[in-house]
């Protein structure tokens, strides 16, 4: 006869899981995708950002915190949105625009 029950096995797994759980959260506070790596110049994304405002530069902030992506030009129609783009990416020579044209035909 099993004496192996439902009951005992959902206490088990239960236990198991809340263990993994621990560990996970106290042991390991950074997960291991998150530690930065080197990225090899062809996996790098460079990209352009078109608008600064409230949307733009938290997209722009969190884009450029990913490992190997770069923002390297930017356009907006305000100059005080120019300097936000310069504050975010930590580069004070991001060149900047107001007309979007200029920066689709910068290859």
């Amino acid at each position: 006869m099993n004496r192996f029950s439902r009951r005992n096995f959902l206490g088990l797994t239960a236990a198991a899981g809340t263990t993994l759980a621990a560990k996970t959260i106290f042991l390991d506070p950074e997960p291991l995708w998150a530690i930065p790596t080197a990225v090899a110049p062809n996996d790098r994304v460079r990209f352009g950002m078109i608008g600064i405002g409230m949307q733009g530069s938290g997209l722009l902030g969190n884009s450029i915190a990913l490992p190997g992506v770069e923002c390297v030009a930017a356009c907006d129609l305000y100059d005080g949105r120019h300097t936000l783009s310069r504050e975010i990416t930590n580069s004070p020579a991001l060149p900047v625009t107001r007309r979007y044209r200029e920066l689709l035909d910068n290859k």
